[in-house]
């Protein structure tokens, strides 16, 4: 099963113009508490969304598909928009967290500790300038990504 997942959350406001807030672990760790709840907020929303636009394989589910068994490998693969150099170490942890909590509140999956969570691997999939995205594969531990 495959989420597709932005790289940003925009945090409408009402007075000043939208706050756009870079998935990173810089800004995990300088943001104010409150943007930080907001952008959390937002992001569980994002991940509702893709969950209803799960894929398989190459094809565009529209109906449900259930989640592989637990325990799980989760393969997180980042597409920028530009050649700029980054580190996915400081990308990748920021929306794997997001993404974990945000599975387990909407009950996809049961923990997002080490006994359901077997393995994450972090990946480079290439520039990709119309549609910057960072994908998450869920497998079954076991299998090959």
């Amino acid at each position: 099963m495959k989420l597709i997942l932005p790289l940003s959350v925009t945090m409408p406001r009402k007075t000043k113009d939208d706050k756009v807030f870079a998935m990173n672990l810089n800004n995990f760790r300088n943001a104010h508490h409150f943007v930080m709840n907001k952008a959390k907020i937002l992001w569980k929303e994002i991940v509702k969304d893709a969950l209803e636009k799960r894929h398989v394989g190459d094809t565009d589910y529209r109906t449900y598909y259930d989640m592989p068994n637990e325990p799980y490998r989760f393969v997180y693969t980042v597409f920028p928009s530009s050649g700029r150099k980054f580190d996915l170490g400081n990308v990748l942890p920021a929306i794997q967290k997001f993404t974990d909590d945000a599975l387990v509140e909407l009950e996809e999956i049961s923990d997002d500790s080490w006994k359901v969570i077997k393995a994450i691997d972090y990946r480079f999939g290439g520039i990709d300038k119309e549609n910057p995205r960072a994908e998450l594969e869920i497998f079954h531990w076991e299998e090959k990504p």
